[in-house]
């Protein structure tokens, strides 16, 4: 009985562990295949080793892969997006699914990948060139939009907006104090900082102000007509907007005040004034912040409460290099920009939104100066810089090679005695002879359906 039994446990152990043995067989052949560019016959040999091995996400992430190669987008996000499910963690899965959401023009989300992305690469050239494509990505993305709105603006219904929908436009200078202009951008991004982290809010970018006031050819003084200002917000997809001045008052004090214009009625009510010394500029800006959340009937939880109270640096000599900055960045003078926000660090070295900005004005610098990397390009490029440097795709090819060759299941000089199918898989082939759990007629020259 024992005996039996026994015999029993070792055959069920012996089938197991076949099973799992041709899943990573089946896994490797296609990874191989995958590497030599001979993507039909990878997803056949993939789609048996996921058959057989339904968890393992390194096996959808390669399907997804071939399958993207092929212009398979719908199916290869499907198995992408169960990887990362499996696996947040694995890079190539993320790197790929951005690029599938690009192949689909769903620019958002392609640059949501790539963000992500950057948290999980090794490669520091490569996290650049990803960053560099995530600001051209961004910069098409709103410039489309824009564009769209314009052509589409009597069609647009500012109702639809959702009510969260927020723009802050540059502040008003209205003392005869030409130097402080640059606090116009500087108080309005401080205080588009503050609101975007509230997270019952969605704030414009800045951008996106940006490149509406350059196609219609705005200038600052075209913010405050009462006409304009529903209409910018209108072509931003912005329910509310809000405006801001400050004047001097003596040598030593001034006063910021806020408002904020509905797009749906144009109806227009004041916030509030704060009046006090020029050098506690930040915290009289902190003050209009939250009463501008309060006249939103917004309940700020502690944390938000904390993050909006932070003052990013205590000194207005650097707050205004930083505001020059942006003011240089929006022309389009990057090194001019980076060097007002490198002027601020050196006043203030812990002014960490001028560190920020200065790396991230040289990313758009570079983004500017080059063109963007058709898909295929930037892929090599990934390859290049991330995949064969961490030597994942090199050693598996040479680990595989190696002991397929050694154990016999590899084919040496002449001796190949492997079915024809297996090199030539015809379209039906793929989803029949592995069992695929899609049914995907694979296409023929110049099909990109």
């Amino acid at each position: 009985m024992f005996s039996q039994r026994a015999c029993g446990l070792i055959a069920l152990l012996l089938l197991g562990s076949l099973g799992l043995g041709c899943s990573a067989n089946n896994y490797h052949r296609g990874r191989d295949l995958l590497s030599q560019e001979s993507y039909r016959d990878a997803i056949y040999w993939l789609a048996k080793a996921e058959k057989r091995s339904p968890q393992n996400h390194k096996i959808k992430r390669d399907l997804g892969i071939a399958l993207f190669k092929i212009n398979r987008y719908k199916h290869a996000l499907k198995k992408l997006k169960k990887a990362k499910t499996m696996n947040p963690k694995d890079s190539q899965t993320t790197f790929y699914l951005g690029m599938t959401y690009e192949a689909q023009n769903q620019t958002g989300k392609a640059i949501d990948e790539y963000r992500a992305y950057r948290t999980l690469g090794r490669s520091g050239g490569f996290k650049k060139e990803i960053s560099k494509r995530i600001q051209q990505l961004t910069q098409r993305k709103i410039a489309n939009e824009i564009a769209l709105a314009i052509a589409n603006e009597e069609k647009l219904n500012a109702e639809r907006f959702p009510e969260n929908t927020i723009a802050v436009l540059n502040f008003q200078n209205l003392s005869d104090l030409r130097e402080l202009d640059p606090l116009q951008k500087g108080l309005a991004h401080m205080l588009m900082t503050d609101l975007s982290k509230v997270k019952k809010l969605k704030v414009v970018e800045r951008l996106k102000l940006q490149e509406l006031l350059k196609e219609l050819q705005l200038g600052q003084t075209d913010l405050v007509d009462e006409s304009t200002v529903p209409r910018v917000g209108k072509l931003v997809g912005a329910r509310k907007l809000v405006n801001g001045a400050f004047t001097d008052l003596t040598d030593q004090n001034v006063r910021i005040d806020v408002s904020l214009t509905e797009t749906t009625t144009r109806r227009l009510h004041n916030i509030d004034e704060i009046t006090g010394q020029l050098a506690r500029l930040f915290r009289m800006q902190k003050k209009l912040a939250f009463a501008l959340i309060d006249d939103m009937g917004i309940d700020l939880s502690k944390e938000e409460r904390e993050a909006i109270m932070k003052i990013p640096t205590e000194s207005l000599l650097a707050f205004l290099a930083y505001s020059k900055g942006l003011d240089y960045e929006d022309r389009g003078l990057f090194n001019e920009a980076h060097a007002q926000y490198q002027k601020a660090l050196s006043i203030d070295p812990q002014f960490q939104l001028a560190k920020e900005r200065a790396a991230e004005v040289q990313i758009r610098q570079s983004a500017a100066s080059t063109g963007m990397l058709a898909l295929s390009q930037f892929e090599n490029l990934f390859r290049d810089l991330e995949v064969e440097t961490g030597g994942q795709i090199r050693m598996s090819r040479l680990i595989f090679t190696s002991a397929a060759t050694q154990t016999g299941q590899a084919p040496q000089g002449d001796n190949d005695s492997r079915e024809p199918f297996q090199e030539g898989i015809g379209n039906n082939d793929v989803s029949e002879a592995a069992g695929l759990d899609i049914s995907i007629p694979l296409p023929s020259d110049g099909d990109d359906n």
